[in-house]
């Protein structure tokens, strides 16, 4: 997920938002600027939202020796008494036992929530695209030709990917319509 809320997300609504400031500039040229613009605008507000729920979920994914290094006090070993280091020892293993459970919880609900504000995102990126190679009224001959397979190439990827995350989400859940219906509520 790191690299889907850290690195993908930020480029694609950066482009989302690139894109808008170009179809504000030239919407003369385009066949349907203001779909295009809402799509992107919607596609860069699903974009910054994983990003904002990866970067809250992230804190509540850490290991144990995290754990131990940040409540261990920064004198040596060697200065601490047997009953003190026993304390540490046992601190951070009453900490994971107790609350790491719980914490990694709400690290899968965080992160899977966005995944789906990701794919969200991707979606509403693919309709902009779309909206955006539509050949405008005035194109003719090969250009609109082509640029109507554009629009064609970016709507069977589209498909494509709505199979696939129908297909994971079916697979997760064995199909079960109330699990799937949770699953998208809950973001798990």
């Amino acid at each position: 997920m790191d690299t889907l809320g850290f690195m993908a997300a930020p480029l694609f609504a950066g482009a989302a938002l690139a894109t808008i400031g170009v179809l504000g500039a030239d919407s003369d040229k385009f066949r349907w600027p203001a779909l295009s613009m809402l799509m992107l605008t919607l596609a860069a507000i699903a974009l910054a939202a994983s990003i904002q729920l990866a970067l809250r979920g992230r804190r509540f994914l850490y290991s144990a020796d995290e754990v131990h290094s940040l409540v261990a006090p920064l004198a040596p070993r060697s200065q601490r008494g047997d009953r003190e280091q026993e304390e540490l020892d046992e601190l951070p293993t009453d900490f994971t036992t107790e609350l790491q459970a719980d914490d990694f919880d709400q690290w899968l609900t965080m992160s899977s929530r966005a995944a789906w504000a990701y794919q969200t995102g991707l979606v509403l990126l693919g309709i902009g695209l779309a909206s955006i190679l539509a050949p405008p009224v005035t194109a003719g001959g090969s250009d609109a030709v082509l640029r109507w397979i554009s629009v064609g190439a970016v709507l069977c990827a589209l498909v494509v990917h709505a199979i696939l995350l129908v297909r994971r989400v079916l697979r997760s859940h064995d199909g079960a319509p109330i699990d799937i219906v949770a699953a998208v509520i809950t973001g798990r």
